[in-house]
C-alpha cells in the first residue's frame, strides 16, 4: 500500500508540475512566495512518505491554480534543519529569512482506517494564521482529501474561485453519513465561529472556539471545576502529587486563589469538587495515599481561607451521582495482603472530622471507587454502570454485574496509581541504608500491587436529546515499558460516546491534543451553563522532548465549548 500511494503521489506531482509549466494565465500578476514546510505525520505505521510528499503536492496545485512561487526545498531545509519543525513563536522571522510571503505547514494524522489533514497558512502581512482541514475515510480517498485541502487554501487565502466543474467531494468533508453527529469533519457539528478555515476543536492558540490557558508550574495529577467561593463564577482546581491549587479563571488567564498542601507521606491521585452540604460553595475532596493506605482530605472556603473538614481519612474518596440520591461522597477502604484497594464502596457521611461508611453502593464487585459512573444510556429509566477495567477497556453493565458490552479500544489510560513500593523497599532495592518504617494503623511495610486510577467517566447530555452520553479520553502511548508507570503519553483526544442499542458508539471527538491528557471535568456537573453550551475543561501535561515528558513540570488547561448543530445537507 505504501508503494501504491507513493506512485500515486509521484504521478500527481508530475501531473501538477506539467500543469504549472503550461500555465501562463497569471504570468503578468505579482506572484506570492510560499514556503512549504514538512508536515508532521502522526501514525502508528510508516507514513513518512507524506511528510514531504504532501507539501510537494500542495505546492504543485497552488502554483498551477493560484500562481504562487514555492521557496526552494533546499532553502527550507537549510533554514529549518533536516527534520526540523517550525516554532510557532518564530513564524514571522522564519518567513522573512526564507523570503516568503506565506508559510504553509501542518500535520497528517491516522484515524483508524482513514486520515485527517490539517494545514496552517501563516501570512507575513497579516501576522496571523488560517487553519484548513480535510479527511479521508479510507486510504483510497487520500487524493480527494488533498484536493479539498488545496482548494480551501486557494479560495480563502489567494482569492481564486473554485471552478463550478470542480465539486466538493462529500467523502472528504462529511465522514460517515450513518452517524447523525459525526466529526470526521468537525466544523459540521461543532461550528467554528471565527473564520479559522475548516477547523473546529483544534488545539491551536488563537482559535476562538476554545481557549488554552498559560502554562502553570504543576506536574498535573487531576483537575476539577466548580464554584469554590460561592460567587457564581467557575474556579479551576488543579492538583499535582503533593498539593492542590485553586485558580480563578478570567478571560483565559489563571490566577492563583488558594493552595492546599498535604502531609509529605501522601501522594494525590484524584481531586473533585461538590457542594454536598448545600451552602452554595463547592467543597474540595482530595483522594491521597501512601503505598499502603489512603489519607484523604476535604476542605472548604470559609470566606477568608481554606478550612479542613476532615483529613487523614482512611478511605479513597470521590463524589458520585447515585440514582435516586443525587451526588454523595463515596469511599472505599484499602485492601490487605498486597491489595491496594478492595471491599465494598460506601456512601460516606461526616461525623465531626471523621468519615463514616454507611450504606453500600449498588455496584458490581469488579469495580472500584475510581472506575465507574452511573448512566441511563437508553433513556428507559434504569441506570447502567459504565466502568473501565485495569486494561482500559470500557464496560457497560447492569447494576447486578451482568456485562452488556465491552469495548475493543482502550480509554482513560493514565500514569496515576496507588500502591507500589514503600520508602523502605525503595531504600533496600537501591542498596542504601536499611531501616524500619513507622507502622500506622497497624499497616505493615509490604509491597502493594500497583492499581491504576483511570481518567474519569463523565456522564452528560451534550447533544441535548435527553439521554445520557459518555465523555472519556484516549491517550496514545508512544513508548511502552514493563513498568507501566513509565509509559509516555505524548498525545491524546477527548471523545463523546452514545449507546446505539448494542454498544457505545463514537459521537464526536476533539482533534489530537499534543501532550498527556490527565483529567477533565464538565461545567454542567457544577454550574449553570452559559447560553446552554456545555464546557469541557481538559488538563494537559505540556509536551516536551521524549525524555522531558517523563518529568514534566508544566501543565495547561484547554476549555472546549461543546455545542451541536444539525448537520448541513
Amino acid at each position: 500500500m505504501k508503494i501504491y500511494l507513493l506512485s500515486r503521489l509521484s504521478f500527481v506531482s508530475v501531473f501538477f508540475s506539467l500543469l504549472l509549466s503550461l500555465s501562463t494565465a497569471h504570468a503578468a500578476e505579482k506572484h506570492s512566495v510560499v514556503a512549504f514546510l514538512p508536515f508532521t505525520v502522526n501514525a502508528s505505521k510508516d507514513m513518512s512518505y507524506l511528510r514531504d510528499g504532501l507539501g510537494e503536492m500542495l505546492a504543485s496545485r497552488l502554483s498551477a491554480e493560484a500562481g504562487v512561487v514555492a521557496v526552494d526545498r533546499k532553502v527550507v531545509e537549510a533554514t529549518l534543519g533536516i527534520g526540523g519543525k517550525p516554532d510557532p513563536k518564530q513564524l514571522q522571522a522564519l518567513a522573512v529569512k526564507m523570503g516568503a510571503d506565506y508559510l504553509l505547514y501542518g500535520s497528517v494524522t491516522s484515524l483508524g482506517g482513514g486520515m485527517s489533514f490539517d494545514a496552517r497558512v501563516y501570512s507575513v502581512a497579516a501576522k496571523s494564521s488560517e487553519t484548513f482541514y480535510a479527511t479521508a475515510a479510507k486510504e483510497g480517498d487520500v487524493m480527494t482529501a488533498i484536493d479539498v485541502l488545496a482548494w480551501g487554501i486557494i479560495e480563502k487565502t489567494f482569492g481564486r474561485k473554485r471552478p463550478d466543474s470542480v465539486a466538493v467531494p462529500q467523502s472528504a468533508v462529511a465522514g460517515a453519513e450513518s452517524v447523525a453527529l459525526q466529526t470526521a469533519h468537525p466544523d459540521r457539528t461543532f461550528r467554528a465561529t471565527a473564520g479559522f478555515g475548516n477547523s473546529s476543536l483544534l488545539w491551536s492558540e488563537g482559535a476562538s472556539q476554545f481557549f488554552k490557558t498559560r502554562n502553570v508550574p504543576l506536574s498535573l495529577e487531576g483537575i476539577a471545576v466548580g464554584d469554590v467561593d460561592g460567587d457564581g463564577v467557575m474556579e479551576v482546581v488543579m492538583a499535582d502529587r503533593e498539593k492542590v491549587v485553586v485558580y480563578k479563571l478570567n478571560a483565559g488567564r489563571l490566577s492563583e486563589f488558594a493552595q492546599i498542601k498535604l502531609l509529605v507521606r501522601y501522594k494525590i491521585h484524584a481531586v473533585n469538587v461538590a457542594d454536598l452540604n448545600g451552602n452554595g460553595k463547592a467543597e474540595i475532596y482530595i483522594s491521597a495515599a501512601d503505598t499502603a493506605m489512603p489519607g484523604s482530605m476535604g476542605v472548604e472556603w470559609d470566606g477568608k481561607e481554606m478550612v479542613t473538614l476532615f483529613e487523614d481519612a482512611r478511605y479513597y474518596i470521590r463524589p458520585v451521582k447515585v440514582p435516586g440520591l443525587g451526588v454523595v461522597l463515596a469511599g472505599q477502604r484499602a485492601g490487605s495482603e498486597g491489595v491496594a484497594i478492595s471491599g465494598p464502596i460506601y456512601i460516606l457521611t461526616r461525623d465531626g472530622s471523621q468519615l463514616v461508611g454507611e450504606e453500600r453502593l449498588p455496584v458490581p464487585s469488579r469495580v472500584n471507587i475510581f472506575d465507574f459512573s452511573f448512566a441511563d444510556l437508553d433513556g428507559d429509566g434504569e441506570w447502567e454502570v459504565v466502568a473501565l477495567d485495569q486494561w482500559n477497556k470500557l464496560l457497560v453493565m447492569k447494576q447486578s454485574g451482568k456485562l452488556l458490552w465491552k469495548s475493543e479500544d482502550r480509554y482513560g489510560a493514565t500514569k496515576r496509581f496507588i500502591g507500589g513500593k514503600s520508602a523502605m523497599q525503595m531504600t533496600q532495592q537501591t542498596g542504601a541504608r536499611r531501616g524500619a518504617t513507622k507502622m500506622v494503623d497497624g499497616a505493615t511495610d509490604i509491597l502493594f500491587e500497583e492499581l491504576y486510577v483511570p481518567s474519569r467517566i463523565l456522564v452528560t447530555d451534550v447533544d441535548g436529546d435527553g439521554i445520557d452520553d459518555i465523555i472519556v479520553n484516549a491517550n496514545t502511548a508512544t513508548w511502552t515499558s514493563l513498568v507501566r508507570s513509565s509509559q509516555v503519553f505524548q498525545s491524546g483526544t477527548m471523545l463523546g460516546l452514545k449507546w446505539n442499542g448494542v454498544g457505545l458508539q463514537e459521537l464526536w471527538r476533539t482533534r489530537k491534543i499534543d501532550g498527556y491528557v490527565v483529567d477533565y471535568d464538565a461545567r454542567s456537573h457544577h454550574l449553570p451553563l452559559k447560553d446552554g453550551v456545555e464546557e469541557l475543561s481538559v488538563g494537559v501535561v505540556a509536551q516536551g522532548s521524549f525524555g522531558d515528558i517523563l518529568t514534566a513540570d508544566e501543565s495547561m488547561l484547554l476549555v472546549y465549548p461543546l455545542q451541536f448543530k444539525a448537520q448541513e445537507q
